[in-house]
């Protein structure tokens, strides 16, 4: 039997961070789900959702940076009440897989697709066949043009 997956939640509002890992229990409850409201990097995760803001202190880059070089193989999400150009420049540079908005019920949903997307996929998987690579790289495609978009409406503000 594999072991679960791991998530962990690093947000400074414990409150935020216990509602939002109901959220997530009650929707993969497969997962074991942690949370820190530190913003010191914790390893030995498969999925992290990292706030942007502790304290007034934008960390969500350099977070996501640290776990991408702790853990490459983690699917890494980032949380924010504000996007900002600078902040989704460098997360697109580490391969966050998304930005979302904490106060958008459509960018959570969003949050929660990606994260069973992540949880389907097995280590153990058989070689790709061209269907599945048709797939991914559809997949890629599509995440890319999401970015592209986010990226310019940040740049018209």
């Amino acid at each position: 039997m594999k072991p679960p997956r791991k998530l962990l939640i690093m947000d400074d509002d414990p409150h935020y961070a216990v509602m939002f890992a109901l959220k997530l229990q009650q929707r993969f409850p497969e997962l074991d789900i942690s949370s820190s409201n530190h913003s010191t990097l914790l390893s030995g995760y498969d999925i992290y959702v990292l706030d942007n803001d502790f304290g007034g202190d934008k960390h969500g880059a350099e977070l996501a940076e640290k776990v991408r070089a702790d853990s490459p193989e983690s699917l890494v999400l980032v949380l924010s009440g504000t996007l900002e150009m600078e902040l989704l420049k460098r997360l697109v540079n580490c391969h966050a897989a998304g930005v979302f908005d904490k106060s958008k019920p459509g960018d959570l949903e969003q949050l929660m697709q990606l994260t069973e997307a992540f949880l389907l996929q097995t280590p153990a998987a058989p070689p790709a066949s061209a269907a599945n690579l048709a797939e991914t790289v559809s997949g890629i495609s599509k995440l890319i043009s999401e970015w592209n978009q986010r990226l310019s409406f940040e740049e018209k503000r």
